[in-house]
C-alpha cells in the first residue's frame, strides 16, 4: 500500500490540505485605522489577542475535512481501484470549489472591511492538491490496467 506512489501523492494532498487547519490562507489591512485581520478556518480574525471572529466560515471546515477524509479513504482503498479513481475524481472537484469557496469569502471580507487583501502562499494549495490527486489517477489507471493484461494472459 505505501509503496505505490499514489499513495504518496494522495497523503501529499492530504498534508497539504491539513496545513489550513493552522495557517490563515489571507491577510487584510485597514488603511483607515491600520488595523489588520485574518481569514483562516476560524474566521474572519482581528490580528488583537483573544478577539473573536467577525464571521466564522463553516462550510470551507467541512469540505476541507472531506478533502482529507476522502483522501485517506481513497489510500485505504488499494484493492478496488476503480472506486480509487471515482473518489479522486469527486476529491478534485471539492479541493476546485474550495478554491472558488475561499476567493469568495475573501471577496466577501474585503468588501466588508474596505481594506486590502494579501493572499497566503497555502491560497494555491488547493490546486497543487489537485495536481497530485491528477497524477494519482493516473498511476491508479496504471495499476488497472496491468492487473487487466495480466488477467488476459492466463
Amino acid at each position: 500500500m505505501i509503496q505505490r506512489i499514489q499513495t504518496v501523492y494522495l497523503l501529499a494532498s492530504a498534508i497539504l490540505i491539513s496545513v489550513f487547519y493552522f495557517l490563515p490562507f489571507a491577510s487584510f489591512v485597514v488603511e483607515h485605522d491600520m488595523s489588520m485581520y485574518h481569514l483562516s478556518i476560524k474566521g474572519l480574525v482581528p490580528d488583537t489577542l483573544g478577539a473573536k471572529p467577525l464571521f466564522r466560515v463553516i462550510p470551507l471546515i467541512i469540505i476541507i475535512s472531506i478533502v482529507i477524509l476522502t483522501s485517506i479513504a481513497t489510500i485505504a482503498l488499494f484493492k478496488r481501484r476503480m472506486l480509487q479513481i471515482r473518489l479522486s475524481i469527486t476529491n478534485i472537484i471539492l479541493l476546485l470549489g474550495l478554491q472558488g469557496l475561499m476567493f469568495y469569502y475573501i471577496s466577501v471580507s474585503k468588501h466588508q472591511l474596505g481594506a486590502h487583501s494579501t493572499f497566503s502562499v497555502i491560497f494555491i494549495f488547493p490546486l497543487i492538491s489537485a495536481i497530485f490527486i491528477y497524477l494519482a489517477i493516473r498511476r491508479i489507471a496504471k495499476d488497472e490496467a496491468l492487473v487487466r493484461s495480466m488477467d488476459r494472459l492466463r
